[in-house]
């Protein structure tokens, strides 16, 4: 694809570059509208929240959905992990029931998605791992069930978006030196 240029004060630039059309940087995490999938449409009765990250590759995405889950969940940067840690000893403080080992468990399961997730008292939450043509959608959904959980999504869902980067961006890596 030939890429039309333009002269502008003696420098040559490429004229699709303007603040609102960008190109696609592959292997580069960015967010994205919450996609239609089989599973994530029956993953909570109620959805309070939702968000998607995507990374996009110029062929089919490396490996399969499960494999992905598993570079995204089971092996967070060291940041993450301490987080988690934080959380699990501020929780018991306030009262919501701390998370354990199995809350990235795979929940539901189809060649191309993979959902994980679990219930507690306070809220519940699904995550998709979704293989599209050139894509892999991270998704996050969230049902909020009393006044505990509305007060912890409020602080959770500042960070949440860089957490969810940052975990994708870690597998991206993983799964493209795998292969």
């Amino acid at each position: 694809m030939d890429v039309q240029t333009q002269t502008s004060a003696g420098s040559l630039r490429p004229l699709y570059r303007s603040r609102l059309v960008r190109p696609v940087r592959f292997g580069r995490v960015a967010a994205t509208a919450v996609p239609e999938s089989r599973l994530l449409a029956r993953a909570l009765p109620v959805v309070d929240c939702a968000d998607a990250f995507a990374v996009t590759f110029p062929g089919p995405p490396p490996g399969d959905a499960q494999e992905w889950a598993d570079a995204i969940f089971r092996a967070p940067p060291l940041w993450v992990r301490g987080l988690f840690g934080v959380r699990q000893a501020l929780v018991r403080v306030i009262g919501i029931e701390p998370g354990d080992r199995h809350v990235f468990d795979t929940v539901e399961w189809q060649p191309d998605e993979v959902l994980v997730g679990t219930d507690q008292q306070h809220l519940g939450f699904r995550a998709s791992v979704l293989l599209e043509r050139r894509r892999v959608v991270l998704t996050t959904v969230v049902q909020l069930h009393n006044r505990r959980g509305r007060a912890y999504w409020a602080l959770v869902r500042r960070i949440h978006p860089a957490v969810v980067r940052t975990m994708l961006a870690r597998a991206t890596r993983t799964m493209v030196a795998s292969r």
